[in-house]
């Protein structure tokens, strides 16, 4: 199951241009059930990493005062803490960059550096891939990437192949979960990345277009890493973001910090 929000990019009425309504969304994924014991290498769970780390590999940022709001994809039943990714683990990820603009790589690796560094995880380029983008993608993909979780897959695609990025859509994101046996322990564990690269060179051919097409990034790496859409337009993660808003705010950050900082996994 999936469910889809969207954001609108708007030029400030002070360029004195009128210009398209671009959507970006949300994709976010079904629980999945833990199938088997952990570390068995059999059913929809994989072996334990043998150099799993007892401690987080970074720190996320002290979240700012502020007033700004933040919204998270998920909380764990009984407790209402947010969701997140294993903070003791690397967050790997693989970029399909067939339909990828001029500087694409350059601006997701600005838009990763700044995730990474607001929530403390190890994010890792593990390189490319000719993996498509898929709306069930499931996390574990032995037959591509091995016995472990398969990494998040980051696709510069477009209309024709992503169905989900006609019209005004530029891109979609989501993690995928998994439940443990026990309360409390919901975790992301893989996920994607689908961005409309025609429509993101696009954009970075006109005003402000480089800063733009890397708030779009930060914005859906954003919902990878946890974080759901807010009422609150002064926040990057506000359904309608502008060229006045591109990089995170005072609620993005708190949000992040939430999202962060989770106890290291060691069941799956």
């Amino acid at each position: 199951m999936s469910r889809t929000q969207a954001v609108r990019v708007a030029m400030p009425a002070a360029l004195g241009a009128v210009v398209a309504l671009v959507a970006v969304a949300v994709l976010a994924g079904a629980v999945l059930p833990r199938g088997v014991l952990a570390g068995t290498g059999r059913g929809n769970v994989p072996s334990l990493p043998s150099d799993l780390s007892a401690v987080p590999l970074g720190t996320p940022v002290r979240p700012p005062v502020g007033d700004g709001g933040y919204a998270v994809l998920a909380t764990q039943p009984g407790t209402g803490e947010a969701v997140g990714w294993d903070p003791c683990r690397p967050l790997t990820y693989v970029v399909n960059p067939a339909s990828a603009p001029a500087g694409g790589a350059y601006l997701l690796g600005e838009a990763i550096a700044v995730i990474q560094a607001a929530t403390g995880l190890l994010v890792v380029d593990a390189g490319t891939t000719g993996e498509p983008p898929d709306e069930v993608r499931p996390p574990l993909l032995r037959e591509r990437y091995g016995d472990r979780w398969a990494p998040v897959l980051v696709a510069w695609s477009d209309p024709v192949t992503s169905p989900r990025l006609a019209g005004d859509v530029a891109g979609y994101a989501g993690p995928s979960t998994m439940q443990g046996t026990d309360p409390g322990t919901l975790h992301y564990v893989s996920g994607q990345v689908v961005l409309d690269g025609p429509q993101l060179a696009e954009m970075a051919a006109g005003p402000a277009g480089l800063a733009r097409v890397r708030a779009v990034l930060v914005h859906e790496l954003g919902h990878l890493v946890g974080l759901d859409h807010v009422d609150d337009p002064g926040q990057l993660m506000y359904p309608a973001t502008t060229p006045l808003v591109v990089d995170l705010a005072d609620g993005d950050l708190r949000g992040l910090a939430a999202v962060s900082g989770r106890p290291c996994r060691t069941d799956f």
